[in-house]
Parts: structure tokens; C-alpha cells; sequence
């Protein structure tokens, strides 16, 4: 079966469209090398999170007022750049990649704090008390455990940057929900009749 959408333009508008709009497979963004070149596409994918590298940088340490990145100061604060000043607290914000896989293939995935936070069902503050705790029991491991291999939606940018002088597609999360099951269906029947029409 065509990958669902695959006929379908990408969307300039990332956050407006229905995630049942533009549905293309994993196959259809990587086996484009082109997509996103001059300027981002935006599709929807059904997909299950497939690896979580355990090791990876997974948040950065953000400025509580604006959420950009802050570095250490003087004694026990932190500042930030954006606000100008120094604080003494900083709370952390999801940044991490993901390998993500369908019937067609995989791709990694870049996730954002919101993103992640659904996902995850915890703040990345939270995560890192769970991933510091010692005992029998990892819980850190199994949140990531239990984000493997569940069915999910998600909006994602294909976007073209260079890296050692090599162009490489970078595939951003922008919205991610569970599987509405029912309407999943609705979906394959209106592409079924759709192809029997066709016929």
C-alpha cells in the first residue's frame, strides 16, 4: 500500500495542520535528500520511538524567565545570556534525539522540551532525580522503557543543515499525540475507497 499522503504536497504551516492532513511514511522523508532544501516541509507520521540512546546529553540547563540555555557563574549561580542576569536557580528542558521506525524504515528524530514531556510523561527535572537515584529498581531506565515501541503521531520539519561541509537532513519533532485508534481506521477506509474509486 502507498505510504498514506505520499501524494500530498508538504504543508509551509507546521503547527496548523491536522496530523491525518499530510500523513507520509518514514521512507517517503529519507528516500528524499532533497526535502526541506530552501525552506522547511512539514509532514505527519505515525511512528513508534524504536531506540533511546541511554548516554546522550538528553536537557540542557535553562533559564527559568526565557528558557534559554544558561553556564555557570560566579559561586553557585547561573547566567544567562538573554535576560542579562544572574539567578540562582535554572531548571532543565528536554533536548535530545530519538531513532523512531514504521513498516518503511527509520530515521532519528530531534525532540524539544514539550515534545519529550508528553512522551515521557515527566519534566526533564524529574527525569534526572529518577536517573541520580541509586537501587535495584532503575527507574530512569524503565520511563525510557516504557517509551519504546508505543504507537504515536507526530509533526515533524524536514530541514536541510550543514555539517563538515556535507548537507544532511535534520528531522524536528514540532507536535507529538497517541493514536486516536478510531479515527486511525476512519483514515484507512477513506483511503481504501479512495483506491477502489480510482480503480
Amino acid at each position: 500500500m502507498a505510504s498514506i499522503g505520499s501524494d500530498i504536497s508538504p504543508s509551509s504551516k507546521g503547527g496548523v495542520r491536522s496530523m491525518y492532513y499530510d500523513r507520509v511514511s518514514l521512507s517517503h522523508v529519507t528516500s528524499n535528500p532533497s526535502l526541506g532544501e530552501d525552506k522547511p516541509s512539514f509532514f505527519s507520521i505515525r511512528a513508534y520511538i524504536s531506540f533511546i540512546k541511554p548516554d546522550q546529553t538528553m536537557w540542557y540547563r535553562a533559564c527559568k524567565t526565557c528558557n534559554k540555555k544558561v553556564t555557570d557563574a560566579i559561586g553557585s549561580e547561573y547566567w544567562c545570556e538573554g535576560c542579562q542576569k544572574n539567578d540562582d536557580e535554572c531548571s532543565l528542558r528536554y533536548i535530545m534525539v530519538v531513532k523512531v521506525s514504521d513498516a518503511s524504515g527509520e530515521a532519528w528524530l530531534s525532540l524539544f522540551n514539550d515534545q519529550a514531556e508528553r512522551i515521557f510523561g515527566c519534566s526533564a527535572d524529574e527525569l534526572d532525580k529518577l536517573k541520580s537515584q541509586e537501587g535495584e529498581e532503575n527507574l530512569f531506565q524503565q520511563k525510557l522503557k516504557e517509551a519504546i515501541w508505543v504507537p504515536q503521531l507526530f509533526r515533524i520539519s524536514v530541514a536541510q543543515h550543514e555539517y563538515m561541509n556535507e548537507k544532511r537532513q535534520r528531522i524536528t519533532a514540532r507536535a507529538v499525540v497517541p493514536v486516536d485508534f478510531a479515527a486511525e481506521s476512519r483514515l484507512l477506509l477513506e483511503e481504501i475507497s479512495k483506491m477502489k474509486t480510482s480503480q
